[in-house]
């Protein structure tokens, strides 16, 4: 008995030391882990592609003004990026960029090692995969290293792939999310992606089973079509975050979201797009659809979306609410910018959880393309009906639009399935080689892809990227570095500067807190927000939304005259002021009416709603018509600091000593910037197109507003 009892308690003694067996003795490779991971602080580390220009650089700015996070950018050039993180001023203390060449999985692989290395003991927070071409210019595919379309391998197949890399580097971290970019263009429940031809449809997943490899540029597995191609792979990103969500988060608890951040017109994603497009679209977008977002404020809905704490809800497509067409009748006092229009949404608060379509929810198709991509790309991942919208301009588009469209694509899929190969291909019984070499024989025949080098050397240089060369006016002055000097308003009639009685201290705007160092309070409204010293007031009044009316924005009309310190000055010219410890920013707006600020739309087909349809289109046309006359000015200046960028990229190019990561110097891609001239003819031509396609929308909403 007591021998028993002498054995009990000495095993008791030896499982009280059993934690120690888990003790490790320190390694060098491990010691060098632990000095890296110290040097980021209490930073949360941030990886996101495509930072040198478009969303991702204005992600990645509003990043670094919190000074909380410490961001990892992924770019094909680094030239580039080094000249892009001098001009903006980046802190390369919290700011890495490393190479990584989407078109290529071994440039994948090879910058996860380089990332691991780097974090040291530091997990991975965020990762947004942002990087995106759009090629629709040409009607034969561009194809990459490994063989695959250009679109579908940057856009969607690496992303895949460096998602499956570096989640594991996700373990430890407390609030981890991965972001995948959407597009209105893959959610058919919507006009702007069902009313549009192409619509995104991956169809059977054809192309996508038997490789997806050249010359199978589709994942269809039909005839190549270079705008659908990108909407696919927008649909396939969407689809791949709900199937992430379904497999990991419960075992991760990483949140996993896609976003739609708006129509960002004037961003360089459409650089393969004619100069005249890249100069009226964003004017379309401004005054007749009203969904235009600036790169800005694109940049503030994506870093919403990694830092709000209501974003850590996983499984969600993120957007920005916002009643459709609405407040044209002042939409050339504000420059376009209608909060909450056509889609575009309002600011900080609108964020919702947006609905998805069939095709994105169609789970039994989601595990095809789960599979299918895994084989293709060879990741390796841990083991473990929708309603469409009753909106009736989407109705009627569809009906206008949609004979032209069966149309086309049938003529698209008829010439994919010609000659004796065609049977073969749609027999499943037989081996998957056989049906892939008679679809590549049938695909061959219908390949566009001129023979002639001097076509080839045209067709590849309208892509290339060059600015086009335009004037810019000698009118226009240069913007200087500092603002004009602040004009004190005399004179504003506003009644309701009378005193109001006591009110409750104002309440900080939820996840506002990192947004700046100092506080801003709006009266009347008795909100406050944080902002950085020298930011534009319209700016913070907007990320508040706080609304205040604008026109000239030259601070001579006295429109947006607000109240600070008991002087009356122009909003569209005042910069927040350092403040002394403890004190706020404090600004008094003036009322508007309640017309004005009316967000709420009426009920379709009542009389107000056919009214104010047509009104609102009315105005957006005068207003297209108006700015698209003044926007040479703008685009001028927009093409020549592009042109500055790339100069720079080639000089630094030349002056780089070869990389030390496989002896190659970055150069200068040939997607990175627009350039082709276009006739007088040309551009009226489209001027007329756009008008058209205005006037039409203007109908519809007289129809079915």
């Amino acid at each position: 008995m007591l021998r028993s009892v002498c054995l009990l308690l000495l095993v008791q003694e030896v499982q009280g030391y059993a934690w120690m067996s888990n003790i490790k003795a320190p390694s060098f490779d491990g010691l060098l882990q632990s000095v890296s991971g110290s040097k980021f602080g209490d930073k949360k580390l941030v990886v996101i592609t495509g930072t040198s220009s478009g969303l991702g650089l204005a992600t990645t700015k509003a990043l670094l003004r919190t000074e909380k996070y410490h961001v990892v950018g992924a770019v094909r050039n680094m030239d580039k990026m080094k000249v892009v993180a001098e001009e903006e001023g980046f802190n390369m203390d919290h700011f890495t960029p490393m190479h990584l060449e989407l078109a290529s999985f071994a440039s994948v692989h090879r910058f996860v090692e380089e990332l691991d290395k780097f974090r040291g003991d530091r997990p991975i927070d965020r990762l947004a995969c942002n990087a995106a071409v759009y090629q629709p210019t040409l009607n034969y595919p561009k194809w990459t290293e490994d063989g695959h379309e250009q679109q579908h391998q940057i856009n969607y197949f690496s992303h895949f792939l460096l998602t499956s890399k570096i989640m594991p580097m996700m373990e430890g971290s407390e609030d981890a999310r991965i972001c995948m970019l959407g597009s209105v263009t893959g959610n058919d429940n919507t006009v702007g992606g069902g009313g549009v031809y192409p619509i995104a449809d991956l169809k059977e997943l054809v192309g996508l089973e038997l490789g997806c490899k050249k010359p199978i540029a589709m994942m269809d597995g039909y005839n190549f079509n270079g705008a659908k191609a990108y909407k696919d792979t927008k649909l396939a990103c969407m689809m791949t975050c709900n199937m992430l969500h379904e497999r990991f988060h419960r075992s991760t608890g990483i949140a996993f979201s896609s976003v739609y951040p708006g129509c960002i017109a004037e961003t360089p994603l459409f650089r393969e797009k004619r100069p005249w497009f890249r100069q009226l679209f964003p004017i379309f977008m401004k005054y007749v659809t009203g969904g235009f977002v600036g790169e800005e404020e694109a940049g503030q809905r994506l870093f919403q979306v990694l830092h709000d704490p209501r974003c850590r809800k996983s499984g969600v497509y993120w957007g920005w609410n916002g009643g459709p067409r609405e407040g044209r009748e002042d939409s050339l006092e504000k420059g376009g910018q209608i909060i909450g229009a056509g889609g575009a949404g309002g600011g900080w608060d609108s964020l919702f959880e947006n609905d998805q379509s069939d095709k994105v929810l169609n789970k039994d198709l989601m595990m095809k393309l789960w599979d299918y991509t895994t084989e293709i790309t060879g990741a390796e991942w841990p083991k473990a009906y929708q309603p469409k919208s009753p909106c009736p301009t989407l109705k009627v588009i569809e009906a206008v639009t949609s004979v032209l469209g069966v149309l086309e694509e049938k003529a698209r899929m008829e010439a994919s399935r010609q000659g004796e190969g065609a049977k073969f291909v749609a027999d499943r019984s037989l081996p998957r080689e056989e049906r892939k070499r008679h679809l590549e024989q049938m695909l061959l025949k219908l390949d566009k892809t001129p023979t002639d080098p001097k076509q080839l050397e045209e067709d590849l240089l309208l892509t290339s990227g060059m600015a086009p060369d335009v004037k810019i006016s000698s009118e226009r002055s240069e913007p200087t570095a500092k603002p004009p000097a602040q004009e004190v308003i005399a004179v504003v009639d506003d009644p309701f500067l009378e005193e109001e009685g006591e009110k409750e201290p104002p309440k900080l705007i939820p996840g506002h807190e990192l947004l700046g160092d100092t506080p801003v309070v709006f009266q009347p409204q008795n909100v406050m927000t944080m902002a950085r010293v020298g930011q534009p007031l319209s700016e913070v009044a907007k990320q508040a939304d706080v609304f205040i009316r604008y026109k000239c924005r030259k601070g001579e009309c006295k429109t947006c005259a607000v109240n600070i310190d008991g002087r009356w000055v122009s909003a569209c010219q005042q910069r927040i002021e350092p403040q002394a410890p403890g004190e706020h920013f404090a600004v008094r707006v003036r009322p508007v009416s309640e017309k004005e600020k009316r967000k709420e739309k009426v009920a379709f087909f009542s009389p107000e709603s056919i009214s104010d349809g047509f009104w609102n289109n009315a105005w957006g046309m005068f207003g297209m018509v108006t700015e698209g006359a003044k926007s040479g000015d703008d685009f001028a200046v927009r093409m020549q600091r592009e042109r500055r960028i790339q100069e720079l990229t080639e000089k630094k190019a030349k002056s780089t000593v070869k990389s030390l990561r496989g002896g190659q110097g970055d150069t200068p891609d040939e997607r990175d910037f627009p350039a082709e001239q276009t006739s007088v003819r040309e551009k009226l031509g489209s001027a007329a197109t756009f008008g058209l396609l205005g006037f039409m929308l203007a109908l519809v909403q007289r129809i079915g507003a």
